[in-house]
């Protein structure tokens, strides 16, 4: 039994249902589901009873909790008060920046080194939207860039403070060069019903996969998946093949016999944003860092002409422009960008 265990139950125990806890916890509701049914194992008996209206404590559930909330509290005032004392009395501590993965940690990093020469940096990864948020919360970064997909946000904790700096980024769709819709400026995804598919092979509480399945519904069809990859080093090999179409990052660049193609309406997008804890000394410095993120993003868009002509349709002007003269990006199946996972 750990602590998170205890927060997963109390969480439950507040929403009142699996299925409400589940969206403030960022996990999909089978896989919460699982997970108490797991803790109920370990304790020995049941937390809660199920019915159609939610779930209630049982006599064990109600000292679990009741004696859980305590020592959770106790916890928290630990992690605060030592949080505290650590910045009154470490003046040196290295400023702490997070991202998920594929997300511009080298601007922030940079930027931030510009703004604070005196301050050192440490950087880390992130996995997952929950964890980034959860370490926010604790003190343990004072930034982070976190992306989230619709219907998979997380609620942050009330010190800590957050802007987007892409409110819609897209999934684009990779076909062969000579499939019959490669020509299209855009795709309705209805018109792919009948396409196998290559899929992100990656953890359910990102809400990626889900996402997609509810977007494949809505256009009347259930997505057949034939294959499953985590990079666009395997996957590309496979669209080229012919082997099924798959959802790719806009910012990817594909090769000379790969086209990417946006799908009308973006029904598949995700969101990314700036994420720090209003003490921190970041937060004076905010606005340069979004504006330094923005930038160099807007920067990427513009070297990529599909997204570059999606996004002045539907976001309006850059606020960089490319130099003259600019080597044109690597396609994605140079070893180095493949290992950034350029599924969408």
């Amino acid at each position: 039994m750990e602590l998170r265990h205890l927060r997963i139950l109390s969480q439950v125990e507040a929403s009142g249902s699996i299925r409400k806890a589940a969206r403030a916890l960022c996990l999909a509701q089978p896989a919460l589901t699982a997970q108490v049914k797991r803790i109920e194992k370990e304790l020995g008996g049941a937390v809660f009873t199920r019915s159609r209206d939610g779930v209630r404590l049982t006599e064990l559930g109600r000292y679990v909790i009741g004696s859980g909330r305590e020592l959770l509290a106790d916890f928290d005032r630990l992690v605060a008060e030592t949080s505290a004392l650590a910045r009154r009395t470490a003046g040196s501590r290295p400023l702490r920046l997070a991202a998920m993965a594929e997300l511009d940690l080298p601007t922030m990093l940079t930027t931030l080194a510009d703004l604070l020469p005196s301050v050192s940096v440490a950087t880390s990864t992130v996995p997952t939207l929950t964890e980034g948020a959860r370490a926010l919360g604790a003190g343990e970064v004072d930034a982070a860039l976190l992306f989230a997909f619709p219907g998979a946000e997380c609620k942050l904790p009330e010190e800590v403070g957050y802007l987007d700096i892409v409110p819609v980024e897209p999934a684009f769709v990779a076909f062969p060069a000579d499939h019959p819709l490669a020509d299209r400026a855009e795709v309705p995804l209805c018109e792919l019903a009948g396409e196998s598919w290559i899929a992100a092979d990656d953890p359910e509480e990102c809400g990626r996969e889900r996402l997609f399945h509810r977007a494949c519904e809505r256009s009347g069809f259930v997505p057949r998946i034939r294959h499953r990859a985590l990079s666009c080093e395997i996957v590309l090999p496979l669209v080229r093949r012919g082997e099924g179409v798959a959802l790719v990052h806009p910012l990817c660049t594909p090769p000379p016999d790969i086209v990417f193609r946006p799908l009308a309406g973006s029904p598949v997008s995700r969101s990314i944003s700036l994420c720090w804890q209003r003490s921190s000394v970041v937060d004076a410095r905010i606005p340069v860092l979004v504006e330094r993120l923005a930038e160099a993003y807007h920067l990427k868009v513009g070297r990529r002409p599909v997204y570059r002509d999606w996004w002045l349709a539907h976001e309006g002007p850059l606020r960089a422009r490319v130099p003259e003269g600019s080597p044109a990006p690597a396609p994605c199946l140079e070893p180095l960008v493949a290992l950034g996972g350029c599924l969408c």
